[in-house]
């Protein structure tokens, strides 16, 4: 099998010749990879490390951002960052929200040469689409705190602000697909809606203020043919059946060290109608694990969620940061990919 073929294959629930492999790492992490691999670029690590998954993205060329991103939300911290700024606080009618004249356009993005990439990579499982991140992206305007409690005393509004945020990242897949054709194999998007213990809003008010636009999404992707994968951190084994019941293929990235998210369980109850990606802990095992903890974690794994298929190998997390010991990363994939065979 090719890396397409092998990963479809395990989305269809049908066993392939070894389990997929994906890789998400900070630019950090993966320029010391590439010195430690001894290796040209990240194509070339990405064919050492075995990755079956290759992902192409949109160009931003809107307004300068500065310090902001496109929403209008200061920025600041390493990494992913924080918001420092809310610009819809204090809002308290839907005319407010219409509006806010900072609202972004999906003219503001390019999607020149994604073609030519998923040319090159067509032996690869292509994953593509905007980062849709509606929930986030609301409580980030608003301050997630007043969201929170304006879920109680002005539903309405939140509602708005939401619905703004999911219309423009419509608008912008839609123009995606169409951009690409039938280029790209998996539709990746997501929500962090997850603690380590628990959701962060109730399942009454994840099913009234978020559902409904992940299944807009996952609908989207269904028109154009393509696998779809939601990602969110946490412990958000309550939203399965939900997410199952909407159609989602794949759930991303299985945080195995939060409430609820234990395999064993998670494999023997949703197994069978969802593929789980991810599932290599990265809070401690990878983190903190010498490399013969990492390969006796990643057998485990492996014995627990590749049987009937239905499982890609990955982190915890989607995107490992710059402190993961190298040879903790570089040992999980090779180990992976001799023991993972069928």
């Amino acid at each position: 099998m090719n890396s397409k073929q092998r990963v479809i294959a395990t989305f269809n629930h049908k066993e392939p010749d070894r389990v997929p492999l994906w890789y998400g790492a900070s630019e950090g992490l993966t320029e010391k990879l590439i010195q430690k691999c001894k290796v040209s670029d990240e194509e070339e690590l990405m064919q050492r490390l075995h990755i079956d998954f290759r992902r192409v993205r949109e160009n931003y060329i809107g307004p300068p951002l500065d310090d902001k991103n496109f929403w209008g939300v200061q920025r600041d911290g390493v990494y992913y960052g924080q918001p420092m700024s809310h610009p819809l606080s204090g809002v308290e009618t839907i005319q407010q929200v219409e509006d806010y004249p900072d609202w972004p356009s999906p003219d503001w993005f390019d999607f020149a040469g994604i073609e030519e990439q998923c040319e090159a990579w067509k032996e690869y499982a292509i994953i593509g689409g905007p980062w849709v991140v509606v929930f986030t992206d609301a409580t980030e305007l608003v301050g997630m705190d007043e969201f929170f409690m304006k879920m109680y005393t002005h539903p309405e509004v939140m509602h708005a602000v939401i619905q703004k945020v999911s219309d423009f990242y419509y608008e912008l897949a839609v123009r995606f697909f169409e951009a690409v054709g039938d280029k790209i194999d998996i539709f990746f998007f997501g929500d962090d809606m997850g603690t380590q213990l628990a959701l962060l809003i109730s399942l009454k008010h994840w099913r009234e203020f978020c559902k409904l636009h992940i299944k807009r999404f996952l609908e989207l992707g269904e028109k154009y043919e393509l696998k779809t994968m939601f990602h969110s951190c946490g412990a958000v084994r309550e939203l399965i059946p939900d997410l199952i019941d909407l159609g989602l293929d794949a759930l991303n990235p299985v945080q195995v060290a939060a409430k609820g998210m234990e395999l064993l369980e998670l494999k023997a109850d949703f197994g069978h109608k969802l593929t789980f990606h991810g599932c290599i802990d990265h809070q401690n095992v990878l983190a903190r694990g010498t490399t013969e903890v990492v390969k006796k974690e990643v057998r485990r794994v492996i014995d627990i969620m590749a049987s009937g298929g239905g499982f890609c190998l990955a982190p915890s997390h989607d995107l490992m940061l710059d402190e993961f010991p190298p040879e903790n990363v570089i040992v999980m994939y090779d180990e992976a990919f001799e023991y993972g065979v069928y």
